[in-house]
C-alpha cells in the first residue's frame, strides 16, 4: 500500500506538471500564463520530489536522513513558487489592482531557470555537502523536527492566505482555489504527521503505519492539484 501509494501520488504530480504545462501554454503571453508558469513550475519540483526519494539515498551516497533533509528543501522552493502564483493572483483579482502591471511577463523564465540550476545542484551536490548536513540532522534543531515545522507553517501559511483572499479571486481563481486549498492542507497535516510521529514521538506507530499516514496525505494533494490542473486547462482552451 505504501508503494501504491508512492506511485498514485508520483502520477498525479506528473499528470498535473503535463496538463499545468499545456494550460500555460495556451494562455500564451499574459498576465495568467506567467501567473500559472509559477504554480506549473512549484509542480514540476513535487514530482522531481518523488524522482529523488525513488532513487534513495545509496543512489547519492548519503544516508536517510540527509535525503530529508534534501527533499524538505526543494518542497520549500515550490511552495515558494506556489506562494508567488496565488499571490499574483489575488492581486490580478483585485479591482484596485487593475490599473497596474501585476505580473512581469517573462520573469517567470528566469526564476525557471534558477530553479533547473538548484535542482540539478541537489541532485549533484549532496555527497560532497553531507557532513554539514548531517550535523545539522544530528543537532537538537533537527531532533525536535524544524525542517518539519518549516514545512506545516508555509503549507498552512499559504492555504490560510488562499482561503482569506478568496473574494478577490476572479473566476478562474474561484475555480482552483478550493482544491488548492485542499492540497495545501494535507500537505500541512502530512509534515504535521512527520513532526509528531518522526520528531517529538508524540504520536507512536510501526514505521510501515507512519509512511502509510503520510501516504494518504500526500495522494490528497496530488489529485487535487492534477484536477487544479484539469480546471486551469478547460479556462485556457475557452479563453
Amino acid at each position: 500500500m505504501i508503494t501504491l501509494g508512492y506511485y498514485l501520488s508520483s502520477l498525479g504530480f506528473l499528470i498535473a506538471t503535463v496538463m499545468a504545462g499545456v494550460a500555460v501554454s495556451k494562455f500564451g503571453k499574459s498576465s495568467f500564463g506567467s501567473i500559472f508558469s509559477y504554480l506549473f513550475i512549484g509542480t514540476g519540483i513535487f514530482f522531481v520530489i518523488s524522482v529523488f526519494q525513488k532513487l534513495g539515498g545509496d543512489f547519492f551516497g548519503i544516508n536517510d536522513s540527509s535525503m530529508d533533509f534534501w527533499w524538505h528543501a526543494m518542497f520549500y522552493m515550490a511552495f515558494f513558487f506556489y506562494f508567488q502564483s496565488l499571490k499574483l493572483l489575488v492581486h490580478l483579482g483585485n479591482p484596485e489592482s487593475q490599473n497596474t502591471q501585476i505580473a512581469r511577463i517573462g520573469s517567470e523564465k528566469k526564476w525557471g531557470l534558477a530553479t533547473i540550476v538548484l535542482l540539478v545542484a541537489i541532485f549533484v551536490i549532496p555527497s560532497s555537502v553531507d557532513g554539514a548536513v548531517t550535523s545539522y540532522m544530528n543537532s537538537m534543531l533537527a531532533d525536535y523536527g524544524l525542517h518539519h515545522f518549516l514545512a506545516f507553517i508555509f503549507a498552512w501559511a499559504v492555504a490560510t492566505y488562499l482561503l482569506n483572499a478568496k473574494k478577490n479571486l476572479g473566476q478562474i481563481g474561484q475555480a482552483i482555489a478550493n482544491p488548492m486549498i485542499i492540497a495545501m492542507w494535507a500537505f500541512g497535516f502530512q509534515h504535521l504527521w512527520e513532526l509528531l510521529n518522526e520528531s517529538l514521538k508524540v504520536v507512536v506507530v510501526t514505521p510501515d503505519v507512519g509512511e502509510g499516514v503520510e501516504k494518504i496525505f500526500l495522494v490528497i494533494a496530488a489529485v487535487c492539484i492534477t484536477y487544479t490542473a484539469w480546471r486551469l486547462n478547460s479556462f485556457a482552451k475557452a479563453s
